[in-house]
């Protein structure tokens, strides 16, 4: 390339504007869209991948919420399956089944929690280019990716499916809503199910009343109380929450909690304690009084 040529692709660059920012502003569309294997035989496929495109952030952003800023990649946007339908028309259902379409193809990433989902158009350079020449551009690829929290390693059989666990309201805009901190794309989590989670609980606490069916409710209730735990055992120990910290938390209130598997007079009320169900265990403030020996037996 020449030095002219170099120098005009240089002011090029700088004199561009991002193509997309904040749901304003133009978006550029590649012609590979077209050659998507549904590109004739699903209009709302393409329909829906078009917007996801067009969501997307151009450019590496910051968003402040509530659990302090988060670095969006160029690519990313938060949304979630309620969002979508309203900006789109494709009912629930099929954004559901479509987002898993996607994923499964390799066309997105998508990282989750109980209200919100981050989506990552993996190949968003090949649809929505740069404004400069070809032999200018970086791959996307070479690029180093943000550095990414790691995630509490949740039991599997308790997490929804990505599309399951999306955000189900339709107030995105708010400045202090956001996706949780997530796993790193290329690293693999230990596994971990909701089984392991119940027979810990049994082997542990022979005494409390035995679970017979593994419920999707209960397994909400697991993974719900996994990262609310992870939260105060990150502030209290400064590490996640595990499978061990679920037994070390189980086995102390064998030692030390006898009264939540015994039934036994209430002095203070004159009724009687009942022993106490699975359900009891899986809430964050039983386990952070727990933590803190409010719980204990002296206290009673």
């Amino acid at each position: 390339m020449s030095v002219v040529s170099l120098a005009e692709a240089r002011e090029a660059r700088r004199s561009q504007e991002s193509p997309f920012t904040g749901g304003k502003g133009y978006a550029l569309l590649h012609r590979k869209i077209m050659e998507l294997p549904f590109y004739r035989t699903d209009s709302e496929a393409v329909h829906l991948w078009v917007h996801i495109i067009l969501s997307a952030n151009h450019a590496p952003v910051v968003v402040p919420t509530e659990f302090g800023e988060t670095l969006l990649r160029r690519g990313e946007f938060i949304t979630g399956r309620n969002k979508l339908e309203l900006e789109t028309g494709v009912t629930d259902s099929r954004i559901k089944y479509l987002l898993n379409k996607f994923e499964k193809m390799g066309m997105i990433t998508r990282i989750s929690n109980k209200k919100f989902t981050r989506i990552f158009v993996v190949k968003y350079d090949d649809y929505q280019p740069n404004f400069v020449p070809t032999e200018c551009q970086q791959s996307a690829d070479a690029k180093p990716q943000p550095e990414r929290a790691s995630e509490e390693v949740v039991p599997t059989e308790c997490q929804q499916s990505a599309t399951d666990n999306e955000l189900n309201n339709n107030s995105l805009d708010k400045s202090n809503e956001c996706a949780s901190a997530a796993e790193n794309q290329e690293s693999k989590k230990p596994s971990l199910s909701c089984q392991d989670v119940v027979d810990a609980y049994h082997e542990i606490l022979p005494e409390a009343p035995s679970i017979r069916l593994l419920s999707e409710k209960r397994k909400n209730l697991i993974r719900t109380f996994w990262k609310k735990a992870g939260v105060i055992t990150r502030k209290l120990d400064n590490k996640p929450f595990t499978i061990e910290a679920w037994r070390e938390y189980l086995g102390y209130i064998s030692l030390n909690c006898r009264w939540m598997l015994e039934s036994r007079p209430n002095q203070k009320t004159g009724t009687t304690w009942r022993k106490r169900d699975f359900e009891f265990y899986l809430n964050d403030n039983t386990y952070l009084k727990v933590r803190e020996g409010g719980h204990d037996d002296n206290d009673r």
